[in-house]
Formats: structure tokens, C-alpha cells, sequence
């Protein structure tokens, strides 16, 4: 299929627990976890105190920092230019330049177009030392890799001479190139759309090699420490910045993949239909809101979430909306392989039917590695052969042939998404004002 992806991962951060820097704990700007600085942060108040008081109280302070949202969500996809085509960078080897230490050979950088590209949307928090900015302020970047599969020349891994053409890892080398491509051996080969399907060809699901199933998005390909301290957080392992070329080649990038500055929230959200509305204090509340709880008055079902939005719901009545996305597979990221990835954060995914029919045995139920064995396992009665969704056996001996029970992978929402959308929310330092804008796309078929 050459249909692309949509892949929305949701981070551990929400509206109601925005960031390490306003947990309430405070160890010092330089431990692994730090707090804003109350009485001087630009960083706006939020919230009703009766329901979210400071966490902090300071002598002092001016503001409690919640004016803070969800911030660490990624957003991966692919998409089609209908007006210009997307205009990005590639390196090409040049035997006659000098790499300036008076040896031959260095990058020279070529310009492409594509009406497809790979985009990453992330943003990015400054820490509270300052390094970044002004501490707690969020920046959103936006990356685009061209899908150019006639693009030529792309360094090897390891193997050809000489070596300072080929030893650029990954992170080091998305920072020259702004092509798509995957890891075939020792070469760098450029993505078609269809390629970009499966998830192990996707940027940072490759990361450590070789990426087991279910090649899940490497996040220290995104951030450095994403979860754990308050180090500074690098995207692609570091933003542009001025390349090393050689002078007459040298090409400044730096803040060519930032969008905002000042940015309070960075939030996706998806569509779910069963998401209850309670009635608290007078006010309709949704799951993402702050005073939402199941205790209230039950007003009506449907609303746009995070992923995960709460794992200890039971669900609603028969003859109520199914709820589809409030589950976060805490006892592991993939739901037919227990154990994988225990803790990821919730991702949705449109997912490929390649893992059906690869000759790979995903969920580990056997080592029937040549698919002819149609021996039955003898304690369970199930079969331990490979592809077991598409063999043409009912497998399982319920349900008929082929049925979705015997399928050895599913996405981990396996229900179709109707909508989603983000919501970017940034501080005007000279009106001191917030503002938001709020995006939605509807996925219903017309």
C-alpha cells in the first residue's frame, strides 16, 4: 500500500501535570529535578486555586507557573504538497574539496523537491537553568524529510573508503540530509511512501540496531533523557546549528526547524466517542479537564482526549458509546506481546498489514521458521507457525479462516481514529496576554 502513516505518540505530561518544572518538588535548578523559580517566572498563572492551588507556595511568588499545558506529544506522518513542493538539502561527496585540515573530500550540499514528505511536529521545554531561555518556555519544531526514492549517493554505514564519508551516525547525518530512508545492511536507501508504512523504516524507529518489534519511536532520538532529568533536550540529537562544511560550502540552518517560541502547550488530541461529560460545579467537563471526575453528573459522551486518558475507567453501559482510547497498555506498549516496551507512552497508529504475511513470528508463539510445520501444539491445540492470519487454516478453531483473532500483531488502538487535533497554546510577552489556536481534522468518511 502506498498509503503513508499517521503515528501520534502521548507523552507523559498532561494540562493536569504539565512538567517536572511545576510538580512541586524542588531540588535546585541543577538537580534532576528542578522547579521554576516563582518569584521571578514570566511563566503565567493557571487554574482555579480551588481546584489546582500552587503547588509551590513561595514567599514572594507572582505567579503558581500553571499557565503551562501538555507539551510533549509528537506527531509523525506523512504528507502531500498540492501547491509548491517541499524543498530540502542532500549532501553529495566531492572528491575535490578541501574538508579543511588539507585533505580531499568533503560535503557538498545539493537542493531537491518532493510533493511527499516525511514531518515530525515536537516541541521541545527549556530547562531550568536558563540554558535554553526563559525556563519553562517551550519551543515547537517541525522537521521534513523528503520522500525522494531517485535520490542516489547517500553515504554507507561502514565499508567504503574514506572513512569520514561513512561513519556519520544517524543524528549527525539528519542534520546535513533532508531525505527519508532506512537501514538496508550497510546502506542508506531512500523511502517510497510505501516504504513508510512499516514502522521499522520510519525516522527514529530504527534506533538501537536492529529495532525489535514493535519498532517503536526511539525517543533519544528525539530528546536527550525525556522523562527522567531536566537536562537540556535536544531534537535529532541537536537542533540546526552552523554546519562544519568547509567555508565556501558552509550553510547556516540554525532555527530553520523552529515554528514557535514561547510556546505554553504543545497538545494533541484524538477523537473519542465515548469519552463521558460530567457536570461539576455547574460546568460540563471533559477528560482533559482539569475538574473532570466520574463522580459527577453523567451529561453526554464525546470529546477530543489524550491517549490513555484514564486506565482505570470501566467503560460505559451497553447501550452508551463505546470509550476507544482512554486504555494505555500499561503492561506493555504492544498489545499481543506482553511485556514489550512496559511504560512506553500511549501511541496511535494506522499500522501496516505487512506484519501478517512477513514470514516473521511476532507474537513468539512458535519456532515454526520454514511456515510448513502445520503441526497443532498439543497442551493449547493452537498452532505455532508463522502468519497465522494468513495462512488460509482456521488456526484457532473459532470464528473461521483467517479471523482477527489469529492475527499475530494489532495496532495498539485497533479502532479507526475520526478525528483529531492540537491544540498550540503561546505567551505574548508584550501584551502579556495567552493565546490559543486549536486545529481539528475530521477523518469521517464523506
Amino acid at each position: 500500500h502506498d498509503d503513508g502513516y499517521l503515528e501520534i505518540i502521548e507523552g507523559q505530561w498532561s494540562d493536569k501535570n504539565p512538567s517536572l518544572l511545576t510538580d512541586g518538588t524542588n531540588n535546585g535548578v541543577t538537580s534532576t529535578n528542578p522547579e521554576l523559580d516563582y518569584t521571578v517566572s514570566i511563566v503565567p498563572s493557571g487554574g482555579d486555586p480551588t481546584i489546582i492551588p500552587p503547588l509551590l507556595p513561595t514567599t514572594g511568588a507572582i505567579t503558581n507557573g500553571r499557565g503551562l499545558g501538555d507539551y510533549d506529544d509528537i506527531l509523525a506522518l506523512t504528507v502531500r504538497s498540492e501547491s509548491e513542493p517541499f524543498v530540502g538539502r542532500v549532501p553529495v561527496w566531492d572528491a575535490t574539496i578541501d574538508d579543511g585540515q588539507g585533505n580531499a573530500g568533503w560535503w557538498r550540499m545539493t537542493t531537491i523537491e518532493s510533493d511527499l514528505a516525511e514531518v515530525i511536529w515536537y516541541s521541545v521545554e527549556n530547562p531550568a537553568d536558563g540554558s535554553l531561555g526563559e525556563p519553562g518556555m517551550r519551543t515547537v519544531y517541525r522537521r521534513v524529510l523528503l520522500i525522494a526514492p531517485w535520490v542516489v549517493d547517500l553515504p554507507l554505514y561502514s565499508g567504503a573508503a574514506p572513512a569520514k564519508r561513512n561513519a556519520l551516525d544517524d543524528s549527525e547525518y539528519f542534520r546535513l540530509c533532508d531525505v527519508s530512508f532506512r537501514k538496508e545492511g550497510t546502506m542508506r536507501v531512500p523511502n517510497t511512501l510505501s516504504d513508510l508504512t512499516k514502522r521499522e523504516n520510519r525516522f527514529a524507529h530504527r534506533v538501537p540496531l536492529p529495532s525489535p518489534f514493535p519498532h517503536a519511536l526511539q525517543l533519544q532520538n528525539i530528546r536527550v533523557a525525556p522523562f527522567t532529568d531536566a537536562s537540556p533536550l535536544h531534537p535529532f540529537g541537536e537542533n540546526f546549528e552552523t554546519l562544519e562544511l568547509e567555508e565556501a560550502e558552509s550553510s547556516e540552518r540554525e532555527g530553520e526547524d523552529v515554528m514557535l517560541n514561547d510556546v505554553l502547550a504543545f497538545d494533541l488530541r484524538v477523537y473519542d466517542p465515548g469519552a463521558p461529560l460530567y457536570s461539576i460545579s455547574s460546568s460540563i467537563t471533559e477528560p482533559s479537564d482539569a475538574g473532570w471526575a466520574t463522580g459527577g453528573t453523567k451529561q453526554g459522551f464525546g470529546a477530543y482526549v489524550d491517549l490513555g486518558w484514564l486506565p482505570t475507567y470501566t467503560g460505559n453501559a451497553g447501550t452508551e458509546p463505546d470509550a476507544r482510547f482512554y486504555l494505555r497498555h500499561q503492561a506493555g506498549w504492544h498489545p499481543r506481546i506482553p511485556g514489550t516496551l512496559t511504560g512506553y507512552p500511549s501511541v496511535y497508529d494506522t499500522w501496516p498489514y505487512h506484519y501478517e504475511n512477513d514470514g516473521i513470528d511476532q507474537d513468539g508463539d512458535g519456532v515454526d521458521l520454514d511456515n510448513q510445520d502445520r503441526d497443532n501444539d498439543p497442551t493449547t491445540g493452537l498452532d505455532v507457525g508463522l502468519d497465522e492470519g494468513t495462512d488460509g487454516l482456521d488456526t484457532d478453531n473459532i470464528n473461521g479462516v483467517d479471523d482477527a483473532g489469529e492475527r499475530e500483531t494489532a495496532p495498539p488502538y485497533d479502532t479507526p481514529l475520526r478525528g483529531m487535533q492540537v491544540k498550540i497554546r503561546v505567551y505574548d510577552r508584550d501584551s502579556r496576554q495567552i493565546r490559543e489556536a486549536t486545529v481539528t481534522r475530521n477523518f469521517v468518511p464523506q
